[in-house]
């Protein structure tokens, strides 16, 4: 009945790096929250290390546009995570200026989205880069960011 809320609920605290412990009588009801269940922590695994670093907040969240969160950390491979909310009811299109000062990173990155397109970036003399994204209503992304 509210799968929509529960897949924030678990992006939310799985993006942000949140470590909970998740008990009740029934983790989900149907085998359509079990693929949403199973999609997060495969996620949450996936990026763990970074997940369990530091967070920039890069764009405030004020539920009338995209909400964006970084973590950062110079001594992994993957340097960077963004994650992205879209908690309007419309599709938005917005370049995001995300700082990578405390990636490490001061000349170029490669930047990964959510469904795996890369694209080699250049970072500014502020050590910011430029992130294109297209958000759905009520849609998640992540961008994922190497060297």
């Amino acid at each position: 009945e509210h799968a929509l809320e529960y897949e924030w609920y678990l992006a939310q605290n799985f993006g942000c790096g949140v470590q909970a412990c998740y008990r009740g009588p029934r983790l989900y009801d149907t085998p359509a929250v079990r693929d949403v269940v199973k999609k997060w922590v495969d996620f949450y695994k996936q990026h763990r290390a970074i997940l369990d670093s530091d967070l920039i907040h890069v764009r405030r969240a004020d539920g009338a546009g995209l909400d964006c969160m970084m973590h950062v950390n110079p001594a992994l491979p993957e340097r960077a995570l963004a994650m992205v909310f879209n908690p309007t009811s419309h599709e938005i299109r917005q370049t995001l200026r995300l700082p990578l000062y405390y990636s490490g990173l001061t000349r170029k990155a490669t930047l990964r989205d959510h469904n795996g397109v890369e694209s080699r970036v250049k970072l500014d003399r502020q050590f910011t880069v430029d992130a294109p994204v297209r958000v759905p209503a009520k849609g998640i992304l992540w961008i994922v960011v190497t060297e």
